[in-house]
């Protein structure tokens, strides 16, 4: 510190030439701190697009297994198995019989038939196209309930209520499926049946 003139001490500091001294007190950040800043953000957005990824691919995974691990029954198999497929979740494959069809109550229930066999359905959601051909071939995912119900072939004491519905004619209905259920009705649908034709409307 130095003394003025008159003796007294200059208040501030001052450079060589008696001017102001501008330095700043802080130090502009470097170069490297910077870099390293923007690596971690990056690395931030990675991290959070892995995750998505790993979230969306287990997604896929869970409901290939989901769909793999199903039993598949054609109707005369899963009543014939129906103890020991209890409340289990399965996929039945059958025709659907036309004169069945009743949509009154706002749940859609029919019958369901394959090898002179007879199943009725109670599906819980809004099928597709589904009764515009009749004797269609469907794939359903659902499990047997208890319930007294009357069917084309006598009383029954289960129902299959499906909240899955595949059709013959929908890329989901696999040619796993196709070669269960030809799309036409086989003129021998109802040879050896209790059924007749005319029990399902149709013409001897």
């Amino acid at each position: 510190m130095t003394s003025n003139g008159d003796g007294g001490e200059l208040g501030g500091r001052q450079d060589l030439d008696g001017g102001p001294d501008l330095t700043p007190r802080t130090e502009a950040p470097h170069a490297d701190d910077i870099r390293r800043q923007l690596r971690a953000g990056q690395r931030k957005w990675v991290a959070s697009i892995v995750a998505v990824l790993i979230v969306v691919v287990g997604f896929i995974v869970v409901q290939f297994l989901r769909d793999a691990t199903l039993f598949f029954r054609n109707v005369d198999e899963a009543i014939d198995q129906r103890d020991d497929l209890g409340d289990r979740r399965f996929r039945i494959q059958g025709r659907v019989i036309p004169t069945s069809v009743d949509s009154s109550s706002g749940v859609v229930t029919f019958e369901l038939m394959h090898n002179c066999e007879v199943a009725g359905v109670r599906h819980l959601t809004d099928p597709p196209e589904l009764f515009d051909n009749p004797w269609t071939p469907v794939v359903l995912e659902g499990r047997w309930e208890p319930g007294a119900i009357d069917l084309v072939s006598g009383e029954d004491t289960h129902v299959f209520v499906s909240d899955r519905m595949l059709i013959k004619h929908t890329n989901e209905y696999t040619s796993d499926f196709e070669a269960r259920v030809e799309a036409n009705l086989p003129a021998d649908f109802f040879d050896g049946c209790d059924i007749t034709r005319a029990d399902v409307g149709l013409a001897g």
